[in-house]
């Protein structure tokens, strides 16, 4: 008995992996209780981030992103002058923004668990975050292969809803919210916030689901701003 006690014990307070969190969720946010681990999965994160996020500047097609009125008048140095701007703008945005995006959603989290009655913390909900994050990223990373070997001027996802039902830009930016990856980390997270915050499975779901909506908004709002701009 006290062997299989001991060998128990072993694995519950195992180390969690972070590419376990594809093939087995539950297990690794189990341990991430026990046991959060930070090093490790945000260099792995932030490779991703910088990795999507140059490849996707540089593949960028800019003469179609940047095909606007706002542009007529302007000399062929000047255009390529805002191209270039553009082009450094989207990768060194990209990499500074969603590294700050790191270490603030977090807190979001920890929020959520708050409210919920649970009982966690920051370093918890920041693993927690860097294991969500690795799927959104890996998202990011794949888009951003497809962009430069295929220089498309789309500003969308291709693995969103926008790379598949034709839209004004407006429209587009709500349908680019629904991507795979981005709904896959939000079921990820339902499963975090239950068995690494501690809190219940409806309060979990609940969570996630109100993330994802407010999420959703700030898309729409984003897109009704992108129509209106467009128009003046």
């Amino acid at each position: 008995m006290e062997p299989n006690l001991e060998k128990s014990n072993t694995a519950v307070t195992e180390k969690p992996s972070i590419f376990g969190v594809i093939t087995s969720p539950v297990v690794q946010f189990k341990r991430l209780k026990e046991k959060p681990v930070i090093g490790i999965p945000l260099l792995i994160v932030i490779i991703l981030i910088a990795a999507g996020s140059i490849l996707r500047g540089l593949g960028m097609n800019y003469e179609e992103v940047l095909n606007s009125p706002s542009l007529d008048g302007l000399t062929d140095d000047q255009i390529e002058m805002t191209k270039t701007f553009a082009k450094f703008g989207t990768m060194f945005g990209g990499i500074f923004g969603g590294i700050i995006a790191l270490f603030i959603v977090p807190l979001i989290y920890w929020l959520c668990v708050k409210i919920s009655g649970g009982v966690t913390t920051y370093k918890k909900m920041l693993s927690l975050s860097l294991f969500t994050a690795f799927i959104t990223n890996i998202g990011l990373a794949i888009n951003g292969l497809v962009t430069y070997f295929t220089g498309a001027g789309s500003l969308y996802a291709v693995t969103s809803l926008a790379s598949v039902i034709p839209a004004g830009d407006g429209v587009a930016v709500f349908l680019s919210a629904f991507d795979i990856f981005s709904i896959w980390s939000y079921i990820l997270l339902a499963l975090g916030l239950r068995y690494t915050g501690g809190i219940s499975k409806k309060a979990a779901w609940t969570s996630a689901i109100v993330l994802f909506v407010i999420m959703l908004l700030v898309s729409a709002v984003g897109g009704l701003l992108s129509s209106v701009t467009a128009g003046v």
